[in-house]
């Protein structure tokens, strides 16, 4: 729809882009299929050009030609010819035609004007939204974001690649998981077993945590991206919606000294045990993690913060805690198509930024009431949370199991915690099962096999 012009301004557009693209059409076959892939009706400004363009488009639907004759006809079909210039100025659109690389210059133009019409159009809707004053200051932002990133989308449409500029890069990116040493070609996750069953985490990745409440996700989580930062020496985004950044910071430094908090809250702490902490607090000063604890955050929002982060920072990983805690835009229907949205804007997001993106998940009630490991199934509230991944793990302590209530067991007591990492699905790799040893106390995952905290 075209804009409203005001006196003394004009909305971005450029007619003689348009009647060139449009003369291009009615003579060059091969012209039509260029301009109708990359244009809609709505990119032409002049109403007169609209129609002439929706009139190629339908002829193109039916498999005819577009030429003077058929556009002419289609037209007077539809008794608009006249509307749209007449015969007269169907001929004059044929005049000077450009050479076919300018005409393909003269779609991006056109393209690009109607993508500043939009912005516009958007913006003013913004403001007219902020002077009413009746919506809630979270909603505003999360709606002018998400009207503003579906522009920025349009304009990063995908394009055909031929196999032949695919294959190096294919073979290139082989040769280096064949010579990388540590299994790792993507970033190393600090499990060695992990890393040889996904080759770490790679840009574009959606990987999904989950578990049953109490089982360490957010432990788990943090060990990976103090490892992340600490061997990549690049910075880690943790938005975390349940824990303070203070809780946050006390995990990671305990987990780092592998000190307990058991001693510090009853005093008991030795003096050795000080220095490994202010050791460990020396270490993680110059890691580059930051922290965001808002609560209830939008997943535009993170999307907002993240891209203001990159431009400051170097970015590597970002860490959601966790995914039924997001509050969704609040124009959908149910909670279950709410998590589908955001869990596609976070696939958006490491698509975009080319960095994995892991999201921390509970699990449906019916997981918490069943013995034995969780199962793809036991995703809670949405399909969409499997569908959207691309990497799903689990995390289970066999040793747990429901009681009368269908509630488990707490199992925070004991000191070292048998725990599967169970791959539920991968998409570019096998599926399989990792044994750990959770260290509660410090809040730490190790191997298996390691038996001391060295």
């Amino acid at each position: 729809m075209r804009m409203t012009e005001e006196k003394g301004y004009r909305p971005p557009h450029s007619l003689d882009a348009e009647m060139s693209v449009l003369g291009a059409m009615l003579l060059d076959q091969e012209l039509t299929v260029e301009a109708l892939d990359a244009l809609n009706t709505n990119d032409f400004f002049d109403r007169k050009h609209r129609m002439i363009f929706q009139a190629c488009r339908d002829l193109d639907s039916r498999n005819s030609v577009t030429d003077m004759v058929t556009v002419s006809e289609e037209l007077s079909r539809k008794k608009t010819l006249e509307e749209s210039g007449g015969i007269e100025y169907l001929a004059s659109l044929t005049d000077d035609i450009p050479l076919l690389s300018n005409v393909l210059q003269y779609i991006k133009i056109i393209k690009n004007k109607a993508m500043l019409r939009q912005l516009i159009k958007v913006s003013r809707e913004n403001i007219n939204e902020v002077l009413e004053g009746t919506a809630d200051v979270e909603d505003v932002l999360d709606t002018a974001a998400s009207k503003i990133m579906a522009i920025t989308e349009s304009r990063a449409s995908g394009e055909f690649k031929p196999l032949s500029q695919l294959v190096s890069r294919g073979i290139e990116e082989l040769e280096n998981l064949r010579n990388t040493k540590g299994y790792a070609t993507g970033l190393p996750t600090g499990f060695t077993e992990l890393d040889k069953k996904t080759t770490g985490f790679h840009p574009g990745e959606l990987i999904i945590l989950a578990a049953r409440p109490g089982v360490g996700k957010t432990s788990m989580a943090l060990n990976m991206a103090a490892h992340i930062a600490t061997k990549t020496d690049r910075g880690v985004a943790i938005f975390s919606l349940e824990m303070s950044d203070a809780m946050l910071t006390q995990r990671l430094l305990c987990a780092d000294a592998h000190i307990g908090t058991k001693p510090i809250i009853e005093g008991t702490l030795s003096q050795e045990s000080w220095y490994k902490l202010q050791g460990a607090a020396d270490r993680l000063q110059r890691l580059k993690i930051f922290i965001d604890d808002k609560a209830s955050i939008g997943s535009m929002e993170i999307r907002a913060k993240v891209r203001s982060l990159i431009r400051r920072e170097d970015i590597c990983m970002v860490f959601v805690d966790y995914l039924q805690l997001m509050r969704g835009d609040g124009n959908t229907e149910n909670r279950q198509q709410e998590v589908a949205r955001i869990t596609g804007d976070l696939k958006a997001l490491a698509k975009e930024m080319k960095l994995p993106v892991m999201a921390l998940s509970q699990l449906s009630r019916m997981a918490t009431k069943r013995s034995g490991p969780p199962r793809l199934s036991d995703l809670r509230e949405s399909g969409a949370i499997e569908q959207d991944a691309d990497l799903v793990m689990f995390l289970h302590q066999p040793g747990m199991h429901a009681d009368t209530d269908g509630e488990f067991e707490d199992h925070l007591d004991r000191l070292r915690i048998e725990t599967m990492l169970k791959i539920g699905k991968q998409r570019n790799g096998p599926l399989g099962i990792v044994n750990l040893i959770f260290h509660s106390d410090i809040t730490r995952f190790f191997p298996e096999e390691k038996d001391e905290r060295d």
